[in-house]
């Protein structure tokens, strides 16, 4: 539990958490005094079937503000101050199989600039761009990899109350021998959609534009199941939905229909 403000003799208790509401998606967003570790993309665990084997899909995410504007390297070289780096990590886990094997695991390093701007009281426009690269740190035939430059603009706003949140990933391939048709199945760019309050539902959709009808779609829902710590962060009841291409990177061109998955997020 929280500790309590501090109160004169007599009165009630005050908790500091009631004196003003957490600040919007489109606030955290243009904030400029991030710390310098921070969240990245939902970090969840969720669990469902898939054909007849149950699966468990998880993911860890975070981001690194790697210098800060009092540092004297960026007094020198300003353009510096809004580098960072990130890393994600994603797994699928069988669970029905002998000795419950990791079917894959998919490693995102990145390296990219992040800036934000509050446009109004109620819009932010902020930008990604940077290089990344995935691998599912395999060998041999079984060996998956990628390296992008990626371009990601973005739109907070306020929609009916909620926050909505735009954020096309757009990126072109620097190198992909081990996989040299993945645009194929995965196009040239993510385009997410994310629609809720903080302390409230969030619902996040995803979707890869393929050729000849190769599309995939992930929907994410997360409710909170406690008081939330920071941006993002808390305990959540998870549910993430999928349909079409790569749900793992060696399997880029294998297609799963739609299943479901339920869980637990700390990040959404």
């Amino acid at each position: 539990m929280a500790p309590l403000a501090a109160q004169a003799d007599g009165d009630a208790p005050v908790d500091p958490r009631s004196e003003s509401p957490p600040p919007s998606l489109v606030e955290v967003l243009a904030d400029r005094q991030e710390p310098a570790l921070t969240v990245n993309e939902p970090m969840y665990f969720v669990v469902g079937k898939d054909g007849g084997d149950t699966k468990a899909r998880f993911q860890l995410s975070l981001k690194y503000r790697i210098l800060d504007e009092n540092s004297g390297v960026v007094q020198k070289l300003p353009w510096l101050e809004n580098l960072h780096f990130a890393y994600t990590q994603t797994s699928l886990w069988n669970l029905s199989k002998d000795s419950a094997p990791f079917e894959d695991t998919s490693y995102r390093p990145s390296l990219f600039w992040e800036f934000g701007r509050m446009r109004g009281p109620d819009r932010t426009h902020f930008l990604r761009v940077g290089y990344e690269h995935e691998s599912n740190g395999q060998a041999g035939e079984k060996s998956r990899s990628i390296d992008t430059l990626f371009f990601m603009p973005g739109l907070a706003t306020r929609a009916f109350g909620r926050d909505l949140v735009f954020t096309p990933k757009l990126y072109t391939y620097l190198e992909r021998s081990d996989n040299p048709d993945i645009a194929d199945y995965r196009g040239h760019g993510d385009f997410i959609v994310r629609y809720g309050n903080d302390d409230s539902t969030v619902i996040q959709l995803m979707y890869r534009h393929g050729k000849s009808g190769r599309h995939t779609t992930q929907l994410d829902l997360s409710i909170p199941i406690r008081e939330r710590i920071f941006a993002r962060t808390g305990a959540f009841f998870y549910v993430q939905a999928f349909d079409g291409y790569g749900e793992t990177l060696r399997n880029y061109n294998q297609r799963t229909s739609w299943n479901v998955r339920v869980g637990l997020a700390i990040v959404r």
